[in-house]
């Protein structure tokens, strides 16, 4: 029985790594640079046809309750949440900055559409706040994908607001994540699983007010978007911070024993059956994301890197426990240091 439940597991594993590795290539899209309709309404006919101008309005830049009150001297800061999550769950990301006194808000759009347009989005908000308040600085806190949304926004000549001033990024996919490969099982989990309230059109509907799954081709290793945004330069006017986990939960001798469970059977198949699971294999053996202190579950310390960021810091954390209320000490360091860097 025991035998039987690894080999379950196993299977499982493989089963996923194969759908990742022979669905990459139809996952990655393209950058999508011009816009013939707002920037939050982009997608295909479909989800032109169902999404409406009332559905748009829970995307844009939500400022918290009393933030005009606080002192003029501080920035504003605003929380950019990552693929298939809204600000308001990752809120506890600047829990010590409010204590603090920092005025905070959020950045909200729809989390599995193209990127492009989510920056644009981004970029529009942030200057028509700049126009209405042209004195006060920003500084912009990001989780995950939202740290390349807010980097196409502010290293874009043409997108950047010119009032933020520093940029403090936590476990963003610089260079991917395998796991994006499989982004249509996380939309599934978002509005079918994990969800309570609304019946079925209502889940549906506002999957597709959401995105279609194209974020999750632009979150994959090499994908166009990523090459275009890793080839330009740093904003000189932003100061950036760059926080990485490597608290994922797989140890070395569990993937290695992954890896050989797949070589074995690699070896034990006909021609056609080897190709199919050296696809596995090769997915495994680069899947850094899962093993602890190479990757925080989620994004791993190498593909999160960005050049041109000396304030990087490598911390025990996990990509989802980090951005969660609690009293985790890992999720408790990366708040002070936040706040830390808020300050200097």
């Amino acid at each position: 029985m025991r035998l039987a439940g690894y080999l379950n597991r196993t299977a499982a594993v493989a089963a996923l790594m194969l759908a990742a590795a022979t669905g990459s290539r139809a996952a990655e899209c393209g950058v999508d640079v011009g816009f013939s309709r707002p920037p939050a309404v982009r997608g295909g006919w479909l989800r032109r046809r169902l999404v409406r101008e009332a559905d748009l309005q829970r995307y844009g830049l939500r400022l918290e309750p009393g933030w005009e009150s606080a002192d003029p001297s501080l920035p504003l800061v605003v929380l950019i949440h990552g693929f298939n999550s809204s600000a308001p769950r990752n809120a506890a990301l600047l829990g010590d900055a409010r204590c603090r006194g920092y005025p905070c808000g959020g950045f909200s759009y729809p989390n599995d559409q193209p990127l492009s347009p989510s920056a644009a989005l981004l970029s529009a908000e942030l200057k028509a706040f700049a126009a209405a308040f042209p004195q006060r600085r920003l500084a912009l806190v990001t989780h995950s994908m939202g740290g390349l949304v807010a980097r196409a926004c502010l290293e874009t000549p043409e997108l950047d607001p010119g009032n933020v001033d520093r940029l403090i990024m936590v476990a963003p996919p610089t260079h991917g994540a395998q796991l994006a490969r499989i982004a249509v099982a996380t939309d599934v989990w978002e509005h079918w699983v994990s969800r309570n309230e609304g019946d079925c059109w209502t889940r549906m509907h506002d999957s597709f007010v959401d995105g279609l799954g194209e974020a999750g081709g632009d979150l994959c290793p090499e994908s166009p978007f990523l090459k275009q945004l890793n080839a330009r330069s740093r904003n000189t006017k932003v100061d950036y911070t760059l926080l990485l986990g490597n608290a994922a939960s797989l140890r070395d001798d569990q993937m290695n024993w992954l890896i050989g469970t797949a070589r074995a059977a690699r070896l034990a198949v006909s021609d056609d059956q080897a190709a199919q699971i050296r696809a596995v294999e090769s997915v495994l053996i680069d899947l850094d994301e899962l093993v602890d202190g190479r990757g925080d579950g989620i994004v791993s310390v190498e593909r999160g890197r960005l050049e041109g960021v000396p304030d990087t810091l490598v911390l025990p954390f996990g990509h989802l426990s980090v951005s969660a209320d609690g009293d985790d000490a890992a999720a408790c360091d990366v708040r002070r240091i936040i706040c830390e860097r808020l300050g200097s």
